[in-house]
C-alpha cells in the first residue's frame, strides 16, 4: 500500500513539474515573441521618422534649344539625400545616381513608350582618409573629387549645353515629348541593404518624369 501511495505521489509530482516546465517554456516563448514584435515595430517607427526627413530628387528646370540642326539641353536637378542614404554613404557604401533622357510617346491606357533614350550614371562615394567625395562617371575612367557633398551633388545636377543627337531622330509627332528622370539605383546597393531599400520609403529617391515639348 505504501509503495502504491509513493508511486502515485511521485507520479503527481512529476506531472506538476512537467506542467511547470511547459508553463515556463510558454512564458519564455511569449516573451521572445513580444520582444521580436517590439523590435520589428521599432524598426518601422525609426524608419518612419527618417522618411519624414527624406527629401529626394527634384528637377527644377529643363531647357532644350535647337540651332542649326543641333539639339542641346540645359537642366538643373536638386539632390537631397535622406538620412538613411547619407549614413550608408559615410559608412563606405557607394551610391549610384542615374539619369535618363528620352523621347516619349503617349499611349492610351498604357505607360508612355520610350522611342529613344540615353542613360548616364554617377557613382558617388566618400573617401574617409582624405575627407573627400568622389564621382565616377559611367563606365569610363573619368573620376572627379570634391571637398564637400554639396559640391559633388551640384556637379551631378548641373547640366549645361549637353548635346542630345537622339532628339533629331525623334520628336516627329506632335504628341511626342522629351522626358528627363533622375533616381537612386537601388539595384546597385550591396545585397544586405537592398531589401531594406525596397521596403522603406527613406530610400526612394526618384524625381519622376519631367516633360518638355518643343514649341510648335
Amino acid at each position: 500500500m505504501d509503495v502504491l501511495f509513493y508511486r502515485g505521489r511521485m507520479g503527481w509530482m512529476g506531472f506538476i513539474m512537467r506542467d511547470c516546465v511547459k508553463r515556463d517554456e510558454m512564458s519564455v516563448s511569449i516573451k521572445l515573441k513580444a520582444a521580436a514584435y517590439f523590435l520589428l515595430l521599432s524598426c518601422f517607427v525609426v524608419d518612419a521618422h527618417i522618411a519624414v526627413a527624406a527629401k529626394g530628387i527634384i528637377i527644377e528646370r529643363v531647357d532644350i534649344t535647337h540651332d542649326n540642326g543641333r539639339y542641346s539641353l540645359d537642366a538643373d536637378i536638386r539632390y537631397e539625400l535622406s538620412e538613411a542614404a547619407l549614413e550608408a554613404l559615410h559608412s563606405g557604401v557607394g551610391l549610384t545616381l542615374m539619369r535618363t533622357i528620352a523621347v516619349m510617346r503617349p499611349r492610351p491606357l498604357l505607360w508612355d513608350k520610350s522611342i529613344v533614350k540615353e542613360q548616364q550614371s554617377h557613382e558617388l562615394s566618400y573617401q574617409a582618409l582624405t575627407d573627400q567625395y568622389r564621382l565616377t562617371i559611367g563606365d569610363s575612367a573619368l573620376i572627379q573629387t570634391f571637398p564637400t557633398l554639396e559640391a559633388a551633388l551640384t556637379e551631378i545636377g548641373t547640366l549645361r549645353d549637353i548635346s542630345v543627337p537622339l532628339f533629331g531622330r525623334a520628336l516627329r509627332e506632335k504628341s511626342e515629348y522629351v522626358g528627363l528622370r533622375a533616381w537612386l539605383d537601388i539595384e546597385s546597393l550591396p545585397v544586405p541593404m537592398r531589401l531594406r531599400a525596397y521596403i522603406f520609403s527613406s530610400w526612394r529617391h526618384n524625381s519622376g518624369w519631367y516633360r518638355w515639348r518643343p514649341k510648335q
